[in-house]
């Protein structure tokens, strides 16, 4: 399970400070983030723990909730649920780009064009 991470709601979101993952690239199991919320961080940084919300008809920010568990609730998840998420979908990135390199190397090897116009995420079942 990741220690950490930082969610900019419908932007990116960060694991274990090293791992970046745009939204669009979030796969198909993320657990549901609701508009209300703008940013969910948990991480070792200076600062809080926190659920930054803001109101989701006009974007402004609605105040923040602190977090002091992995057990705290984020809209119908939890802290640790999303940790455990950011794992699981890191190594799911990683082993599509792994397969997309190595079937470039292959292409490579072979004077074949399989890989060609492709990227890592059509080497990713898991992607949304």
């Amino acid at each position: 399970m990741a220690t950490q991470t930082v969610i900019s709601n419908k932007d990116y979101v960060s694991i274990d400070d090293s791992f970046h993952i745009d939204w669009i690239d979030r796969g198909n199991a993320m657990p549901v983030i609701p508009d209300t919320i703008h940013y969910v961080i948990w991480n070792e940084l200076p600062g809080p723990n926190e659920i930054q919300n803001k109101d989701a008809s006009t974007g402004a920010m609605a105040g923040n909730v602190d977090l002091n568990a992995t057990s705290d609730a984020v809209g119908s998840t939890t802290i640790a649920d999303l940790l455990t998420w950011g794992e699981t979908r890191k190594g799911e990135i990683e082993t599509a780009i792994a397969a997309y390199n190595d079937a470039v190397t292959d292409d490579e090897a072979n004077e074949t064009s399989n890989a060609l116009g492709k990227t890592w995420v059509d080497y990713d079942p898991n992607y949304s």
